[in-house]
C-alpha cells in the first residue's frame, strides 16, 4: 500500500517522508554555559511554529539548523552544543506538526517554516549575511530550498538526497519508471542547490545505506558555488557527527566563520 501511495500522488508520498514526533520537547537546556530560549514564530501561511535559540553573543554569526524527518528538538541538543562551543549562535527549528508546532508537514509547508526561521534569526543578528543554513537529511531540502529563495551567507547540506524521484527509484527499483515519474519536480534538491547564490558545503557518510553518498557528491557538483565536498569515512546516515567526532563540528564552524567573515574564537581577529 505504501508503494501504491507513493506512485499515485506526490502529496500522499509526503506521508512516507515525514515522521513527526508531536510530543512536547520541554524547555531548551543551557549548552556550554549559554541559556536556551523558546521562540514562537508565525509562518507566512499563518501556521504557528516553534524553535530553540542559543545566543552566543553580539559578534557571533548564526546557524539555522533544519533537522531530519523524525523526532523533535530534544534529540538535537548535541548539535547545538558542538556549534555554540565554537562561537556560533544556533537556532533549531521544529517544523509544523513536530513538537509544539501547529499544522501538518508538507513540501511547501516546511519551506514556509524555514523562511520564517531565517527571517527571525536574521533580525536577531542584523543581517542574512551573518546566517548559514544547515540541513541534515530531509532538512537538506529545507536548507537548499530556502537558500535558493533568500540571500544567506552559506548553506550546509548533510546526508541529503538529490530528488524525491531518484530516492524513490533507489528504494523501489521494481516500480515502473513511468509511475515514479509522477514524483519528478518534487523535493528537488538538485534544482535548488543550483540556484543558491552562496557557498555550499556538502557532507555525507561513505557508508550511508539510506541515501547513497553518490547523491551527496552530485549535489556538490551541481552547486553554483560549490565550496567543499566532505565525505566522512565509515559514517552511515544517522551517526555522521558521532563518527566524525570533533572534526565534524570544526569543519562546520570553520565554514560558517569563513563565509560570514566572522573571526573564529581565539583567532585574535
Amino acid at each position: 500500500m505504501g508503494v501504491l501511495y507513493l506512485v499515485i500522488s506526490p502529496r500522499l508520498a509526503e506521508t512516507l517522508l515525514f515522521f513527526p514526533d508531536s510530543s512536547d520537547p520541554g524547555a531548551p537546556p543551557p549548552v556550554v554555559g549559554v541559556e536556551g530560549r523558546d521562540v514562537e514564530l508565525v509562518a507566512e501561511d499563518g501556521v504557528r511554529i516553534h524553535g530553540w535559540w542559543w545566543d552566543a553573543g553580539e559578534e557571533a554569526p548564526a546557524v539555522v539548523f533544519f533537522h531530519g524527518n523524525a523526532g523533535n528538538l530534544a534529540i538535537r541538543v548535541s548539535t547545538a552544543e558542538g556549534l555554540v562551543a565554537r562561537g556560533l549562535s544556533v537556532f533549531i527549528l521544529s517544523y509544523r506538526g513536530y513538537g509544539r508546532s501547529e499544522g501538518r508537514p508538507s513540501e511547501e509547508g516546511v519551506l514556509h517554516d524555514g523562511r520564517a526561521a531565517l527571517q527571525w534569526v536574521a533580525d536577531e543578528v542584523s543581517s542574512t549575511g551573518r546566517v548559514v543554513l544547515h540541513g541534515r537529511s530531509l532538512g537538506g531540502f529545507v536548507a537548499a530550498g530556502v537558500g535558493a529563495q533568500e540571500p544567506v551567507a552559506g548553506v550546509v547540506m548533510e546526508s541529503s538526497f538529490t530528488t524525491l524521484y531518484e530516492i524513490a527509484r533507489e528504494v523501489y527499483p521494481i516500480v515502473p519508471r513511468f509511475l515514479l515519474g509522477r514524483l519528478r519536480g518534487h523535493f528537488d534538491n538538485l534544482d535548488s542547490v543550483s540556484r543558491i547564490d552562496a557557498p555550499v558545503l556538502v557532507i555525507h557518510g561513505s557508508a550511508d545505506a539510506l541515501i547513497p553518498p553518490e547523491m551527496g557528491e552530485r549535489l556538490y557538483r551541481r552547486a553554483r558555488q560549490a565550496d567543499r565536498w566532505l565525505p566522512v569515512e565509515g559514517a552511515g546516515h544517522n551517526d555522521l557527527p558521532f563518527v566524525a567526532g570533533q572534526d565534524y563540528f570544526d569543519e562546520v564552524a570553520g565554514f560558517v566563520h569563513r563565509v560570514t567573515g566572522a573571526p573564529e574564537p581565539g583567532s585574535g581577529g
